[in-house]
């Protein structure tokens, strides 16, 4: 009797979760079209390392001072590069530091326990920076951010919008964190039209970096 009600308690829980979910994620239905925004923009801007980070960093360098601040940028653990870029270019904004999600040749088993890490590490920053904005591209390491966000969604406790900008190099494909990712954020950056053509969701808006 008492394992039929945890069972029954469980799965309820599971389906109000799933319909919670369906009803925040943007590409499970017709979105309402984003405002513009006319107040400061608390923005997280996260650094992908290589390419990646001077993509967005040229990206970051075109948007209004004034309008997207204060702004913090996130950055690999072992990434001194990403992060000395950013002191560079924005002696204003703070930068922290996340576990990467999967370091480079690191065995798929351990992955789980490194993803946790890094969700509970993004939680933490999340919180402590409260952002209106995440802004992302590149590797699989801005996922935790991005599910942190989620998590901050399902409670409804904030709204915060997640852009993805996917990579210059990617012309006919997405990247595996894109395919990951187009459901899931708000608006989808691609820097090729072909990419339109195979994934609706995806705004082209020409070359970006």
């Amino acid at each position: 009797m008492f394992l039929a009600a945890v069972v029954v308690a469980a799965a309820t829980t599971v389906a109000l979760i799933a319909m919670r979910l369906w009803q925040i994620t943007p590409g499970c239905h017709s979105s309402k079209p984003l405002n513009r925004r006319e107040s400061s923009c608390r923005t997280l801007i996260f650094l992908g390392s290589g390419g990646h980070t001077a993509e967005m960093m040229a990206l970051v360098s075109t948007l209004n001072q004034e309008l997207y601040t204060p702004r913090f940028y996130l950055v690999a653990e072992s990434d001194t590069l990403s992060e000395s870029k950013a002191k560079a270019q924005d002696a204003k904004g703070a930068v922290y530091r996340l576990p990467r999600a999967r370091e480079v040749g690191q065995s798929w088993t351990k992955v789980p326990i490194s993803m946790a890490c890094a969700l509970m590490v993004s939680i933490g920053l999340f919180l402590q920076t409260m952002p209106d904005l995440i802004l992302c591209n590149g590797p699989g390491s801005c996922i935790p951010i991005c599910m942190a966000a989620y998590l901050v969604r399902i409670l409804g406790l904030r709204r915060v919008q997640i852009v993805y900008v996917e990579s210059f190099a990617r012309v006919t494909r997405l990247s595996l964190t894109g395919r990951l990712l187009y459901l899931f954020v708000d608006r989808f950056i691609v820097q090729w039209p072909e990419l339109v053509q195979r994934y609706p969701k995806a705004e082209y808006h020409g070359i970006l970096v």
